[in-house]
């Protein structure tokens, strides 16, 4: 073997006169601006090399390419500097046979320089994807082009409008892949390639026909999902559209097709909110570089307390792959959380959701503790307040306390149990509309490590885990304070509580803040927002309409303040118009007038104001936090991209001209943070 050249990202290495070419731009490949042209650089040289024959493509690491990094559509970036379809053409034009060595993964355009190769080879476990619809775009270096004529349109819009991950051996990409290989593809892309150019004779992928071989079949696979999808305009109806021109026009005119809908949607206000959304979720599922092998590893949860919370967390635990042990009062208290987990996994195995093989796994690691002294062999232990213990444990120096209850009192649990120094606040929704949002609020005393532990343990693509202050509280009690203040404050002064749940639609809310305190839990709602209020030392006002709506209740846990039980629903509490103009009367000095402004405008500014002052005061560990709160504990639609975001887009001044007139109203929740002054006059923006 002989090594004949390297570019920064590109490796070669020669062999009987096949080169491969192997992208080496850690840990995914992904196709950034340098890694094109180096390749462009690399093939060039091998493809006008006399004594190469053959290429083959391959990734270094663990898997092929991961497509293209969303940080290059940026709004100064003007798109993809090379763009993909002159890297793709000088891969299909070649002279010499190009094979494609898969593993791992490859995704979006990684896919895409697989497909304009003359042949793939791959591993076999080796997944790929589409994932362009996940973020309102569509494929934009020739896949709607190329793939329907290895594999008809049914595979071709099952796998682009799906976004999901197919492993090659999936019967339907049976004609994308020459062979599938059990180690290794390299050995056998390199044979595959030298028998091409021994043969002298290869097809390009946009002179294939088989996919188009039967007209009626594949107009049939259109109609079909026609048929089934909504209206017109979104990435899906324009992935269609793509597919369907892979069989009515010419190779070159399909792929402009494809590319002009491509860069088309790539400016598109939602488009650009799910992006936005995407990177925030991605930053914040990254731990910090320092954090580099200082992180413990939790494999084992202590849950313990009392109630039906438990079954839910130690669900969670379970299904993240932990061993969970149980500490309740009593035995029976062990035994129905027992009873209520075998329930719900019963349930999903009915429903298909899960196999029982996954089931009698989950069940074999749940266990029960006689006592607290068990509690030594956890790595974490999730505490939601009860029960008590009589004396401080010894507990290990690596067990991490996650204490889940509001209002108990942290350094005194601490000093209660044993754990000094190893306290962290935590909150883990197990269900509702905050269940994909986790937090952790640290004390200054426990190592960082701990939170990285929790974060590392927690943090799935479904669930963001977001790190912050014991000082600063819970990201998402500062911008609930802020969503919910601001719908109380509208509520005490006149706006129906009909057009707030509506303005809070229009900001891309799936339900409104009236709702979302019922849904959350009004008592703890309302304990939450004190705590908040009291922190900043504000006045309570907006809270005292809450208090008294809350008044006389007794079951605190199922206490609703706006709506009422309708069957497994709740629906608007149709006594709640005359209770609050009798409130109003009863308390004129808690129901300011309305100024007349627009209640989605007066929202919207109100978080807009407090996601400033969270950055300002750097309570947050990226600017995008807030907005990733409201989308993932708050049900904000990921279309919109969150309340900072929304600012960038429509400008500041309409939320500030709205501060300047409801300042009034309630200066702790309108009054302009300094950051946005300084904002405005300059014209700079969030991101």
């Amino acid at each position: 073997m002989a090594g004949a050249g390297v570019t920064q990202q590109v490796q070669q290495r020669v062999q009987d006169g096949i080169a491969v070419l192997t992208l080496g731009r850690p840990p995914g490949n992904a196709l950034v601006p340098a890694l094109r042209a180096d390749l462009l650089a690399a093939l060039q040289t091998a493809l006008a090399d006399p004594g190469i024959r053959a290429v083959v493509l391959h990734g270094a690491g663990s898997g092929f390419c991961a497509g293209l990094d969303l940080n290059e559509f940026g709004d100064d970036e003007g798109g993809p500097r090379l763009p993909l379809n002159d890297l793709f053409a000088t891969i299909e034009d070649a002279p010499k046979p190009v094979v494609a060595a898969l593993h791992g993964a490859a995704l979006g355009a990684g896919v895409e320089l697989a497909l304009a190769a003359h042949a793939r080879v791959a591993q076999r476990g080796t997944r790929i994807s589409m994932p362009e619809v996940t973020l309102g775009l569509i494929p934009g270096g020739g896949a709607t082009q190329r793939l329907p004529r290895l594999a008809g349109a049914q595979a071709s819009l099952e796998l682009m409008l799906s976004g999901r991950a197919v492993e090659v051996t999936d019967p339907r990409l049976a004609p994308v892949f020459a062979r599938i290989t059990e180690d290794d593809p390299r050995p056998a892309a390199r044979e595959l390639a030298a028998s091409l150019a021994d043969g002298a004779a290869w097809t390009r992928t946009r002179d294939v026909t088989r996919g188009l071989s039967d007209p009626a079949a594949f107009q049939a696979a259109v109609g079909n999902v026609a048929a089934r999808m909504r209206a017109g305009g979104s990435a899906e109806a324009d992935i269609l559209a793509c597919v369907e021109a892979a069989q009515l026009l010419p190779f070159e005119q399909g792929l402009i097709f494809e590319q002009s809908r491509h860069d088309a949607r790539l400016a598109l206000p939602e488009t650009r909110a799910i992006r936005h959304a995407f990177t925030a979720e991605r930053r914040a599922a990254s731990l910090p570089k320092t954090a580099a092998g200082d992180v413990p590893v939790i494999r084992t949860v202590a849950v313990t307390g009392t109630g039906p919370r438990l079954a839910g967390l130690a669900a969670l635990c379970l299904a993240s792959d932990m061993d969970v042990m149980l500490l309740t009062a009593t035995p029976k208290q062990a035994a129905g959380v027992r009873h209520s987990l075998q329930a719900a996994l019963a349930e999903a195995v009915e429903a298909g959701r899960m196999d029982p093989g996954a089931r009698d796994d989950q069940l074999a690691r749940l266990l029960t503790l006689e006592g607290p002294g068990g509690l030594a062999r956890a790595d974490l232990v999730l505490d939601t307040g009860t029960p008590g213990f009589e004396r401080p444990m010894a507990l290990p120096s690596s067990l991490i306390w996650g204490l889940l209850d509001d209002a108990t009192d942290g350094p005194g649990r601490a000093r209660e149990a044993g754990a000094a120094g190893r306290l962290l606040r935590l909150r883990l929704p197990t269900g509702g509309p905050a269940a994909r949002l986790a937090e952790v609020a640290a004390p200054p005393e426990a190592p960082r490590a701990l939170s990285w532990a929790v974060h590392r343990a927690f943090s799935t693509g479904a669930r963001s885990v977001l790190l912050s202050s014991e000082a600063t509280g819970f990201l998402s009690d500062a911008m609930g304070a802020a969503l919910f203040g601001a719908a109380l404050s509208l509520l005490a002064g006149g706006v129906p509580a009909d057009r707030i749940e509506a303005a809070a639609r229009t900001l891309g809310f799936a339900q409104g803040p009236l709702r979302l305190i019922d849904e959350l839990g009004a008592v703890t709602t309302l304990r939450r927002l004190r705590r908040t209020f009291a922190a900043r030392q504000v006045p309570e006002g907006p809270l005292r309409l809450l208090s008294d709506r809350l008044a006389g209740q007794r079951d605190a846990a199922r206490a609703l303040a706006f709506h009422v039980p309708a069957g497994q629903a709740l629906a608007p509490d149709p006594e709640l118009a005359d209770w609050l103009s009798a409130w109003r009367a009863e308390h004129p000095g808690h129901a300011p007038g309305w100024p007349g402004t627009d209640p989605a405008l007066a929202l919207h500014a109100a978080l807009v104001n407090e996601g400033a002052r969270l950055i300002a005061a750097r309570a947050v560990q990226r600017r995008s936090d807030p907005d990733l709160v409201m989308i993932r504990g708050f049900g904000m639609e990921r279309t919109r991209g969150g309340p900072l975001f929304q600012a960038d887009l429509d400008g500041l001044l309409a939320p500030m001209r709205a501060m300047a007139t409801l300042r009034g109203v309630s200066a702790a929740l309108w009054t302009p943070s300094p950051l946005l002054d300084d904002m405005l006059k300059n014209g700079e923006r969030f991101f």
